[in-house]
């Protein structure tokens, strides 16, 4: 046994532990002098940005319960689940505020976990959030299965077996953490918020003037008072700006650049801009960053990119199955996300896509309305094309003009 061995702790902590710790006591110092953490970040206008961008995106979209019943698929109204993860999971959340608090723990954190309150093999009453930074300490057992360590209000760290707990996972390495994406990427943080407080010191300390004017000689406080109120009687204020100066008395009058705004400083917050959307998979242009204005044409491919690799909505609907569905309900019952919330065009658009869907017999009448939030009508559940061009059964076709007999 080395010395090294010999001096470590008997009852070292967990990584996980340490990570907390971290996080509660201001995070990792950077080499850019910021200490980082999940919180901290969010001081950082992109990061902010970007995590209420992904959350309110996951806001607006209604999560069914779905049953399968051989080759149909039906919303199951009755499921006790359904109305609990479409409006509302426990006595004072809304479903859109739920599902937003997840994903802005799992971007922020990399994990987001909800108590599932009510009796073992009972039907789930509540989804209960568990505050950021409670569960200290997940561990598996021999048998794989996992044990969530949470300091509850009074102090008290209290066990609670994995069957209990609602967990969504970001990015896992090991599957059963999910990275904290913020842990990883410190350093393009510290630079951003190094970038933005040494702007705000640079004009918030004043030593930048507009104009200096050299004297050659060496005034005393009255002549120096009485010179500096007669410059600015006749040169200051924003309607003077394109005035001639007249300096007199020898004086030479200088108007220093500021050196803050090289390229380089610019393209170096550029980058950490364009980075820190990298790390959260959001486009520049739906934060409204980036110094090139989209194309109709490039902006619909950025949303078609967010929604197909950003919105992880596969991972939620697979930790709703696992988390929140006994074996045999899994059989029977699925969670789906309606992704065509996100994908409500303009009116004409709209209506365009809907007539192309019912004329292929893909959507009927009645279930186009049903995405407009209309009232169904007699006759619109049938799958028929609606083109003048289809003839009904043992109706022959019409001669064309011209033709010969």
């Amino acid at each position: 046994m080395g010395i090294v061995d010999r001096l470590r702790p008997r009852a070292a902590m967990s990584p996980y532990q340490e990570q907390m710790i971290r996080e509660i006591y201001g995070g990792a110092v950077t080499s850019s002098g910021v200490a980082i953490n999940s919180d901290t970040a969010m001081r950082l206008i992109t990061v902010q940005n970007c995590v209420r961008l992904r959350a309110s995106t996951l806001s607006r979209l209604p999560c069914h319960i779905m049953e399968a019943n051989g080759r149909m698929k039906n919303k199951a109204e009755d499921f006790y689940l359904y109305e609990k993860l479409l409006h509302q999971p426990n006595s004072w959340m809304t479903a859109p505020e739920f599902w937003s608090m997840g994903e802005a723990h799992v971007s922020l954190r990399g994990n987001f976990f909800a108590y599932k309150l009510g009796l073992p093999g009972r039907p789930i009453l509540e989804l209960i959030p568990i505050k950021a930074g409670a569960v200290e300490e997940v561990e598996q057992a021999d048998d794989y299965s996992l044990t969530y360590h949470v300091r509850l209000k009074s102090g008290e760290r209290k066990p609670i077996p994995g069957e209990r707990i609602f967990h969504l996972r970001s990015l896992t390495v090991d599957g059963i953490l999910g990275m904290n994406p913020i842990q990883y990427a410190r350093e393009t943080m510290g630079l951003g918020i190094a970038g933005e407080k040494f702007l705000a010191r640079f004009f918030g300390s004043g030593m930048h003037p507009g104009a200096v004017i050299k004297h050659p000689l060496t005034l005393n406080a009255p002549a120096h008072a009485a010179l500096l109120a007669n410059l600015k009687e006749k040169y200051g204020g924003l309607g003077k700006t394109h005035e001639f100066m007249l300096i007199d008395e020898g004086m030479d009058v200088q108007f220093p650049t500021i050196k803050l705004v090289d390229a380089q400083f610019l393209e170096q917050m550029k980058m950490t801009e364009a980075q820190i959307c990298g790390l959260f998979r959001v486009p520049l242009m739906l934060i409204g960053a980036g110094d090139k204005a989209p194309t109709y044409a490039s902006a619909e491919q950025f949303m078609l990119f967010y929604q197909m690799f950003s919105v992880d909505v596969p991972n939620y609907e697979s930790a709703i199955r696992r988390d929140l569905m006994t074996p045999e309900e899994r059989k029977k019952y699925f969670a789906k996300f309606n992704l065509n919330a996100l994908q409500r065009g303009d009116f004409k658009t709209r209506m365009e896509g809907y007539q192309i869907g019912i004329n292929s017999e893909m959507l009927n009448p009645n279930e186009a309305r049903e995405l407009e939030d209309r009232n169904p009508y007699t006759g619109g559940d049938e799958y028929r094309t609606r083109t003048s061009t289809v003839k009904e059964p043992g109706e022959s076709k019409p001669p064309d003009k011209g033709a010969t007999t």
